[in-house]
């Protein structure tokens, strides 16, 4: 016997990915704002012009309308309200930008976990990305909302054995292991850490928890910029299960441009 169908739900929500499946229908990963990460079957929706219609590529904002089935890995999409359309995000560098900012997310992110958070920061960097260029500012506010919001905050400006702070003018270490801040006295005992500037990790302290429109403004170039660029890799891919692709698309895009 078949479980019973839930009543119809709806959500906002963002389109992460989708791919066709059969002839017409497509199967479509959402991050919605109620009920976290879902993934669903959208029937028809490869020929749809009224349930689906520019509804369903990534990076796209919606309200979908969906029924859920009890046991079912699938729920079924039944139409999306188009809300926010890819627009500028179509464009090369732009969709590489959004395709990074939604891979990290979708990477630390699990089905059915509600992370209302998540969801208004993905919102907001998918908005701002279409207003403005991907700023190293903007990168790494959005990097560190996000490892504070799934439960990682990184705590950068002491060292996370002894807890002395760190100095700007001081050299620096994460632990490429556990992602913790190290001092040069603790790190001395220690195999497998990378160093920084304690003027990168400076740097990056002044960006935490500011608007992402605010954040793209905040100056981060040259050493200090290309040293907390790499220490916020670090941070990130302790806790992501597998390498970004986008990583490799903006590198050939960047590199193609120059």
């Amino acid at each position: 016997m078949l479980a019973p169908v839930n009543p119809s739900q709806n959500s906002l929500a963002i389109v992460l990915r989708s791919r066709v499946y059969g002839e017409s229908d497509k199967i479509v990963t959402l991050l919605s704002q109620d009920f976290g990460k879902m993934t669903g079957i959208a029937k028809g929706a490869k020929n749809s012009r009224r349930r689906f219609a520019n509804c369903l590529d990534p990076f796209t904002g919606v309200r979908v309308h969906f029924r859920s089935r009890a046991n079912a890995s699938l729920a079924f999409l039944e139409f999306c309200d188009l809300l926010e359309p890819v627009g500028p995000l179509s464009q090369p560098l732009k969709f590489a930008y959004a395709n990074y900012l939604t891979e990290l997310v979708d990477q630390l992110t699990c089905e059915g976990q509600v992370v209302g958070e998540l969801f208004e920061l993905l919102w907001e960097g998918l908005v701002e990305l279409k207003r403005g260029p991907a700023t190293g500012g903007f990168l790494r506010t959005f990097e560190l909302r996000l490892l504070k919001h799934a439960g990682y905050d990184p705590q950068l400006g002491h060292c996370q054995r002894c807890q002395e702070s760190i100095a700007v003018d001081a050299t620096a270490f994460v632990d490429a292991v556990e992602g913790r801040v190290l001092c040069a006295g603790c790190q001395v005992s220690r195999s497998g850490t990378l160093s920084f500037t304690g003027a990168a990790v400076a740097a990056l302290e002044e960006l935490k928890d500011r608007p992402l429109a605010e954040g793209r403004t905040r100056p981060l170039r040259g050493e200090i910029g290309n040293r907390a660029t790499e220490l916020l890799g670090h941070l990130l891919a302790v806790h992501l299960p597998r390498p970004l692709r986008s990583t490799e698309l903006i590198s050939s895009l960047s590199r193609s441009s120059v």
